[in-house]
């Protein structure tokens, strides 16, 4: 059974963008099928849609046009750092949940505040960062109940 695309970006999208945009696509170009091309496009989708940092970011489906293209750029971008590096980012995901502070030859140290922390690389968070929404917050009003609306203003 294929693998069905979701996101913002198809594959034919995502091709055109590693062949027309990306200069590195060394590891683009690695993914033996489309079918495993699609699993990583779908999953850099997840990644970015339900990151618990990132907010404003509409599903597929909902982006305007000038959205639609911003999010593809993204969505590729993930999905090769997903291609490079989640192989790693597992194992040392996996260490930090057991607990491992430090390990290896090299001397790896883990900060264990860091488990829970999903990456993200730079410039996709600059691509996202329009997408941010401001927070809802409050603010304190007073009214006096003996004067009348608009009764003191402009004095």
């Amino acid at each position: 059974m294929a693998v069905a695309a979701m996101g913002w970006a198809t594959l034919a999208e995502a091709v055109s963008y590693f062949a027309n945009e990306r200069f590195d696509t060394t590891h683009w170009d690695a993914i033996a099928t489309d079918d495993l091309k699609n699993k990583v496009l779908n999953m850099a989708y997840n990644r970015i849609l339900y990151h618990p940092d990132l907010s404003g970011i509409p599903e597929a489906g909902s982006e305007t046009t000038v959205q639609a293209i911003i999010l593809i750029k993204a969505q590729c971008e993930m999905a090769y750092y997903l291609a490079l590096h989640l192989a790693d980012e597992d194992r040392r995901k996996g260490l930090q949940a057991q607990a491992v502070i430090e390990a290896g030859i090299v001397k790896e140290k883990y900060w264990t505040e860091m488990l829970d922390n999903l990456p993200v690389p730079p410039f996709i968070l600059i691509l996202l960062d329009g997408f941010k929404i401001a927070g809802f917050f409050a603010v304190g009003l007073e009214r006096d109940e003996d004067k009348k609306i608009g009764e003191g203003e402009g004095e």
